[in-house]
């Protein structure tokens, strides 16, 4: 029974007086200083402009698209946080419960036939563009919602 013993507890001694030898906790911590900036934009369902590519505009890459839009200008937006920074959009849901829910955001409806519409947005230095566009191109029969978007920006 002894010896049953001291080979149960045979590879618990040869690890544990292994562990020590290779393993090596070294941990170093380097100050980093972030900034951020949290911006909310408001687009009411009547500014809205439309963006519509004719199909006969030929070449385009875009022919034919319809969508609607609404830029921003961010004179905060400079060169330096758009080539080196990170820049996130969420659509605001529900502001007094603070939920939001990041961009592209895709939701379904159905009367005569299932669609969907997509809300995005759009970055450039200066600017932020927030897309609303409509999977049928249907903008004739529909206008967009009013929305409340959040954009952070880190550098």
């Amino acid at each position: 029974m002894k010896i049953f013993r001291f080979f149960l507890l045979l590879p618990v001694l040869f690890i544990s007086s292994c562990a020590d030898k290779y393993v090596t906790e070294e941990y170093y911590t380097e100050e980093v200083v972030m900034n951020t900036k949290t911006v909310y934009y408001t687009v009411s369902s009547t500014d809205w402009k439309l963006f519509d590519v004719p199909p006969e505009a030929g070449e385009l890459e875009e022919s034919g698209w319809t969508y609607f839009y609404y830029d921003f200008r961010e004179p905060f937006l400079t060169n330096m946080i758009f080539d080196n920074g990170v820049m996130n959009a969420y659509l605001v849901m529900d502001a007094e419960k603070e939920i939001i829910s990041p961009l592209p955001f895709d939701d379904y409806y159905q009367g005569n036939y299932m669609w969907t519409e997509q809300v995005t947005c759009e970055f450039s230095p200066q600017n932020v563009r927030f897309i609303v566009k409509y999977n049928d191109f249907d903008v004739q029969n529909r206008d967009p919602w009013s929305y409340t978007f959040m954009v952070r920006l880190a550098w």
